[in-house]
């Protein structure tokens, strides 16, 4: 039961859900994860060490300067993670702002996001999850 428990609080955020959005996609490093949420390293961080505890995500380094993190995938049947995942699955795969931000993802590049070169194009509103543009300052 502590794990069901702490395996579904896990996932008792909007960030958390939208990374598993992202992670759904393709293994990626805390930095695109950052660029594409709007959020400080340290909040990714968190949130990704809260859904490794819970055996949502894993991570792999990648030269020096990379961790990617990646969703555990080829859970067993009976892995009450698999059911779960199963069922948000269609969800998270159709949800309007997650499809944005999938998007808005999808052409982000670590080494360029390290190197300090890419900067979002656009991003969701929090309120209402409509996709803004932002500004050059």
């Amino acid at each position: 039961m502590k794990i069901l428990l702490k395996s579904l609080k896990a996932l008792a955020d909007g960030n958390r859900l939208r990374i598993l959005r992202l992670l759904m996609d393709r293994p990626r490093c805390v930095c695109e994860l950052q660029a594409a949420l709007g959020v400080a390293q340290p909040t990714v961080s968190k949130h990704l060490s809260i859904l490794e505890e819970a055996g949502w995500v894993d991570k792999q380094r990648q030269g020096r300067n990379f961790i990617f993190y990646h969703l555990i995938e080829g859970l067993a049947p009976e892995d009450h993670r698999a059911a779960v995942l199963s069922l948000l699955r269609p969800w998270l795969l159709e949800d309007p702002e997650l499809t944005a931000l999938s998007r808005l993802a999808q052409d982000l590049n670590p080494e360029e996001i390290f190197r300090g070169a890419e900067k979002p194009r656009s991003g969701l509103c929090r309120e209402c999850g409509a996709e803004i543009a932002l500004t050059e300052p």
